[in-house]
């Protein structure tokens, strides 16, 4: 059909990781096969690992990738910060290596500083402290950058990850902000599409995007315009997808 057809002549393939590459850290059928086969750049709105330590997460599953082929929220939204906000003290909700990065590269407020920013990404050592001074500093007037709106992504059996924007949704309703009011640096912002795009030296028709949520893998895809692909939950079943594709040269006409 026209999906097989437009993965199967694609030039490149831009994927998303979680639900799609990736399940709790097990690779899906046909991950393998995809990375060894096709020309690839990653696309995630994780913001707990950077690109060195979610290739390792990629090696310990039996997938091979390179650190520069991964595009990440996370790391994103600290350059973000760091180039929008010169010199502004940062509060980060963030751990692991995404906190390490942010401590690395911004001035964080210390215990008793009003931060100018809070960063948010998806900190697994949120405490209530750390969500109280987070909103009085959006409530004075800090500015607010976010990794991802994902509420959730997939877990094994079924099962969720609770995600950035569940974060961020709870800061918005105590001080009365809206997404809008917040610099989104993830997707469905078309910056990481972007990225992969030149990295991968191709054009947006030449090719297609592999994503599981159709609130922002799709409309990253669409803002970009890279043909998208369904996969996962409702979608193409990435082996199906992969061992179904031709290879031709050229995209399909329309």
């Amino acid at each position: 059909d026209r999906a097989r057809q437009v993965f199967g002549a694609a030039r490149a393939v831009i994927s998303d990781i979680d639900g799609v590459l990736l399940v709790s850290g097990r690779a899906v059928p046909g991950a393998g096969a995809l990375l060894r086969r096709r020309r690839c750049a990653l696309v995630s709105n994780n913001s707990t690992h950077t690109a060195r330590t979610l290739r390792d997460v990629f090696a310990g599953a039996g997938l091979a990738a390179r650190e520069q082929d991964f595009f990440l929220a996370g790391e994103a939204a600290v350059r973000a910060v760091h180039e929008r906000f010169p010199g502004k003290s940062v509060l980060a909700l963030a751990s692991g290596e995404v906190l390490a990065c942010a401590r690395r590269t911004l001035p964080l407020a210390g215990a008793d500083e009003t931060p100018g920013v809070v960063l948010v990404c998806r900190d697994e050592t949120l405490t209530f402290e750390k969500l109280q001074r987070a909103v009085n500093a959006l409530r004075a007037g800090a500015a607010a950058v976010l990794a991802n709106p994902d509420l959730t992504h997939p877990a094994a059996g079924g099962r969720v990850h609770l995600e950035t924007g569940a974060i961020w949704a709870l800061l918005a309703a105590a001080c009365r902000r809206t997404q809008e009011a917040a610099l989104v640096v993830g997707k469905p912002c078309p910056d990481l599409v972007r990225q992969a795009l030149e990295h991968l030296a191709v054009a947006a028709h030449e090719a297609v995007f592999l994503g599981d949520t159709l609130q922002t893998d799709a409309r990253a895809a669409a803002a970009a315009g890279v043909p998208f692909i369904h996969v996962g939950g409702e979608g193409f079943a990435l082996s199906e997808l992969v061992e179904g594709g031709s290879m031709a040269g050229g995209l399909p006409g329309p």
